[in-house]
């Protein structure tokens, strides 16, 4: 039996987004609010021995202070389940697209833009 690769083309933008929540939150602080406790999981050491990280740096993660690292995120997918590792990955690029949006304004006020290509 064969399947046509046409089966797997993701033809509406919808299927390529990650519904993500408000982001009032750094994504470290939405993890421990919100994601940890629905898995029970609310002892921090526990939690970094069995991803195998350094609890410091967890800790600085749940307190928002650092950012959720792609690693970070795959090792809880794999602990918890995978679409929590699309999530934290999407909600820490969304956060950091937010949270920088000034700076990129700033800059984009410095440096002359050039000319569009011309259409062919």
């Amino acid at each position: 039996m064969s399947t046509s690769k046409s089966a797997y083309k993701i033809t509406e933008p919808a299927e390529m987004t990650v519904k993500l929540p408000p982001l009032d939150r750094p994504p470290g602080c939405f993890l421990r609010d919100v994601v940890l406790p629905e898995y029970g999981m609310t002892n921090v050491a526990d939690l970094a021995r069995r991803l195998g990280v350094n609890r410091p740096n967890l800790v600085n993660v749940l307190a928002g202070t650092s950012a959720v690292s792609r690693e970070l995120a795959y090792r809880l997918g794999a602990l918890l389940n995978d679409h929590v590792a699309d999530l934290l990955i999407a909600y820490q690029h969304a956060w950091d697209l937010q949270s920088e949006a000034p700076r990129r304004e700033a800059v984009k006020a410095e440096v002359e833009r050039v000319a569009a290509p011309a259409a062919d």
